[in-house]
C-alpha cells in the first residue's frame, strides 16, 4: 500500500506540485518531509518494507490475513501555501492506494481517500470551541422556534443535543484507478548504494545506518514557486542520467548516457544503442528488484535511475516493441 497526502481532485498535476514547491521552500530544512511514520511498535509489528518513495508518499507491505497498523504524521497545514493572512486554507486528503504483491500490474486494486484537518498547537481546541458556539446559537434558535412553531420539526431538529465526533473515520472508495498521483520529490540528488525510495526502518540498526547509507544532497531551494525558466532551462540542460544496461545473453553492460532525464531520452539512448527506431518502442516498463512493474516515466529516470544497472528485455508486440528494465 502507498499512503499519501495530496490535494483535492479540482487540483491539476501542475497546480500541486506548484504548492509542494512553495511549501518546501519555506522549511527551516531541505529535508523536511512532508508525511512521515511516526514510531510507533505497533505499525513496525504488522507492516514491512516501508520505502520513502517521496516527500509526500510512504509504501509498505502487508498481510492481508492479518491487521495492519500504521502511525503517520502530516507536517503540513493547510494554510501553509499561500504568503497572505487570513487565506482559507487548501483542503488535504489523505489517499491510500493498495497493490497487489504478487500481480505485478502496475494499476492498484483498491484506492480511497479521506480529508484530514491539520492544526497548530492548541489551535484545534480554538475551532473546536468555535464550532461548540454556533451550535449553541443554531440550538438556543431551535428551540425558540420549537417553542413558537409547536414542536414543528425544524424546532425538534435543532434542539437535539451535540452529538460528540466519531473517532473514526471511514475511507471512501474511489473508482478511477487509472489516474497517477502525484508524488512530490524535490530537486534531489541521490546517493548510489541506496536512495530516498529505500531507506528501511524494520529494525534499530538499519535506522541508526540509514543516516550514513542515504546521501542527500540538496541544492538551494529558490523562495517562493523555484528558479526562474531562464536558470531552470540551463540547469536542466546540465542534467545527465547514465544507466548501465544489458540483454539477459550478455556478460557485459553497456553505458546508455541520457541527453536528457526523460522518457525520450531513454528511448533515444536504447535506439542509438541497439538500432531500433524510436517510433518502435510502444512500451517502456522499469521491473523493480521485488519485481514490481511500473510504466517508466521522467520522475522515476530523473530521481530514482542515475547509474543503476539493468536487465534490458525486449519483446515484440503488434504495435512495436515492449521494453522492460529489470533492477539488478
Amino acid at each position: 500500500s502507498v499512503v499519501m497526502v495530496v490535494f483535492s481532485e479540482d487540483k491539476n498535476r501542475d497546480e500541486q506540485l506548484k504548492y509542494w514547491k512553495y511549501w518546501h521552500s519555506r522549511q527551516h530544512t531541505a529535508k523536511q518531509r512532508v508525511l512521515d511514520i511516526a514510531d510507533y511498535k505497533e505499525s513496525f509489528n504488522t507492516i514491512g518494507n516501508i520505502e520513502e518513495i517521496a516527500f509526500n508518499a510512504v509504501s509498505f507491505t502487508w498481510d492481508v490475513n492479518e491487521e495492519a497498523k500504521i502511525f503517520i504524521t502530516v507536517n503540513c497545514l493547510s494554510t501553509d501555501f499561500s504568503s497572505q493572512k487570513g487565506v482559507k486554507g487548501l483542503p488535504l486528503m489523505i489517499q491510500i492506494d493498495t497493490y497487489s504483491y504478487n500481480n505485478r500490474s502496475n494499476k492498484p486494486i483498491h484506492r480511497a481517500y479521506c480529508q484530514i484537518k491539520v492544526f497548530c498547537d492548541k489551535g484545534a481546541e480554538r475551532k473546536i470551541r468555535d464550532e461548540e458556539r454556533k451550535q449553541n446559537r443554531k440550538k438556543g434558535k431551535g428551540q425558540a422556534s420549537q417553542a413558537s412553531c409547536n414542536n414543528s420539526a425544524e424546532g425538534k431538529l435543532s434542539a437535539l443535543p451535540l452529538q460528540k465526533k466519531s473517532d473514526i473515520t471511514f475511507f471512501k472508495t474511489m473508482s478511477d484507478l487509472d489516474s497517477q498521483p502525484v508524488l512530490f520529490i524535490p530537486d534531489v540528488h541521490f546517493g548510489n548504494l541506496q536512495r530516498t525510495g529505500q531507506v528501511y526502518y524494520n529494525t534499530d540498526d538499519e535506522r541508526e545506518g540509514s543516516s550514513v547509507l542515504v546521501k542527500r544532497m540538496f541544492r538551494p531551494v529558490e523562495e517562493e514557486f523555484g528558479p526562474s525558466p531562464l536558470k531552470q532551462m540551463k540547469e536542466e540542460g546540465l542534467k545527465r542520467v547514465l544507466l548501465y544496461v544489458r540483454k539477459e545473453t550478455d556478460e557485459v553492460f553497456d553505458a546508455l548516457m541520457l541527453k536528457s532525464p526523460t522518457v525520450k531520452g531513454l528511448m533515444e539512448a536504447i535506439s542509438e544503442k541497439y538500432g531500433l527506431p524510436v517510433e518502435k518502442i510502444a512500451k517502456l516498463y522499469k521491473k523493480s528488484k521485488k519485481g514490481i512493474l511500473v510504466n517508466m516515466d521522467d520522475n522515476i529516470i530523473e530521481h530514482y535511475s542515475n547509474e543503476d544497472t539493468f536487465i534490458l528485455h525486449m519483446e515484440s508486440v503488434v504495435e512495436g516493441f515492449k521494453i522492460t528494465l529489470t533492477e539488478i
